[in-house]
């Protein structure tokens, strides 16, 4: 069996309304300080105090067999010690269920463990979250994938600052 990958731009990211228990990080335009041409990209800002969310939805290929696992790309907006846990969900929706999509609710919470930052803030680190609790999810099925930084739980300062998402899953 392969693996396949799906990308998560965060172009393509939706972000809550900001309501109550519903909000969403920074989505931030960053230019690189290099001379020019200067690299540009986008990351989201996910506070150090706020359980801040953000969700894709894509239909999930026809060579999904199984397992699968968030992969974050993250840096540090400023700490350079402390730990983050980042929070990963599945809502999941198949042809012909007896599901209202309008009222689907994710599957239960997949939490990482406590990573620890790394010692310069700004450099790159990944978390790959594998999402047990993966509500049933079928090829073909209609997904939503949610991401959240648990700021209640993690000890790191600063804005964690997510600059690349996927989902990896095992093929048929």
């Amino acid at each position: 069996m392969a693996t396949g990958t799906i990308t998560l731009p965060l172009s393509a990211a939706t972000l809550p309304d900001g309501s109550s228990s519903n909000a969403a990080p920074a989505l931030q335009r960053v230019k690189s300080s290099a001379a020019a041409p200067s690299p540009y990209f986008l990351q989201a800002a996910f506070d150090a105090t706020t359980k801040e969310q953000i969700m894709w939805s894509f239909r999930m290929p026809v060579d999904y067999a199984s397992g699968p696992v968030l992969k974050v790309q993250y840096k540090m907006a400023s700490a350079t010690t402390g730990n983050v846990i980042v929070e990963g969900r599945i809502a999941a929706v198949s042809d012909g269920d007896a599901t209202d999509v309008d009222a689907k609710a994710f599957g239960s919470a997949n939490s990482s463990s406590a990573i620890t930052v790394p010692a310069t803030a700004g450099y790159l680190d990944e978390i790959t979250l594998t999402l047990t609790n993966a509500d049933s999810l079928a090829a073909g099925d209609f997904v939503i994938v949610y991401l959240a930084r648990d700021a209640v739980s993690d000890t790191a300062t600063g804005d964690m600052e997510v600059v690349a998402v996927a989902v990896d899953y095992t093929t048929i």
